[in-house]
């Protein structure tokens, strides 16, 4: 059900990307949490334990901010007309 839902959003990548893991940072314990805990399941953890973020289907939901901070991603809204746009129905 929740997979039919967020079907009917429509997402508009922006060219510079709104959000990106500070170099460094990619074995970072928060980043491994975001694998779980990201509703749209945009991490993934590699073989050598680093930790990768796709922006496809970004719901600019906060939860990665809220778990790893600024200190672990850059993070900034997207341009007008560019990120997500919620369809409900």
């Amino acid at each position: 059900m929740i997979d039919e839902k967020l079907a009917n959003n429509v997402f508009k990548p922006s060219a510079k990307g709104h959000l990106a893991i500070r170099p460094g940072k990619e074995t970072d314990g928060r980043l491994k949490l975001m694998v779980k805990w990201c509703p749209a399941g945009l991490y993934r953890e590699g073989d050598e334990g680093k930790v990768s973020v796709s922006l496809d289907g970004c719901l600019e939901c906060g939860t990665c901010r809220v778990i790893c901070g600024s200190d672990v991603l850059i993070w900034q809204y997207p341009d007008g007309g560019e990120g997500v746009q919620y369809r409900f129905g």
